[in-house]
């Protein structure tokens, strides 16, 4: 691991456990065993390495969406299939960096970065997008809005494992329950979210996943 990669992977970790604001460059220079002037010769700035952030947890996401994309043994409702397993095991690889990070995107005073972490992410949407074309263009899939079709699935994740008081509350859990931590709730979001796009992309009748 190159010394860059490796101050990458203390911001990830100083960022995620006390957030953006929260944490000093001084201190990221300390976890990484390297001093500040190095940080600097890299970023620049605090907001340029917490952008570098986003671009490396992005970028395993997107060589995943680049193979799948090209996967001609895969049909386009296969293919959506993958993008809601990858999606929702993103989400909960560092859910606290997720907390972190749409918080930086609901944000005014940091109108730069928050505007270059929204182009990172909207880069992973356009294979997505090409995977749903497919679909409609091959005639597998019904004529839907696209980005609202992305959005149901991503808002849905996103909605639930982001907020733990209402996801307990909508699933009439106890208190103490946390979503993150549960396997089969994961279990279920998927098989909810793929039972519902077969419903809403289809074009002929499919059997749909039965909730585990």
């Amino acid at each position: 691991m190159t010394k860059k990669e490796i101050i990458i992977q203390s911001a990830l970790k100083l960022f995620s456990a006390k957030g953006f604001e929260g944490t000093s460059v001084r201190e990221i220079a300390s976890d990484a065993g390297v001093n500040v002037a190095m940080i600097n010769y890299y970023f620049t700035s605090k907001e340029n390495l917490f952008k570098s952030v986003v671009e490396y947890r992005a970028m395993f996401l997107t060589g995943f969406l680049s193979d799948l994309i090209h996967n001609k043994n895969l049909s386009a409702i296969e293919k959506v299939d993958a993008v809601i397993d990858q999606t929702i095991e993103k989400k909960l690889s560092n859910t606290e960096f997720n907390h972190i990070l749409h918080r930086e995107l609901s944000l005014d005073h940091r109108p730069q970065l928050r505007d270059a972490i929204s182009d990172i992410i909207l880069k992973n949407i356009i294979p997505v997008k090409a995977i749903i074309r497919e679909g409609i263009k091959s005639g597998e899939f019904k004529n839907v809005d696209i980005e609202l079709t992305i959005t149901t699935v991503t808002g849905t994740i996103h909605y639930l494992l982001n907020s733990d008081i209402i996801c307990r509350k909508i699933l009439g859990k106890k208190e103490g329950f946390t979503p993150i931590q549960k396997k089969h709730l994961k279990k279920r979001l998927s098989a909810h979210l793929k039972q519902l796009m077969r419903s809403h992309l289809l074009k002929s009748k499919k059997i749909f996943l039965k909730r585990k």
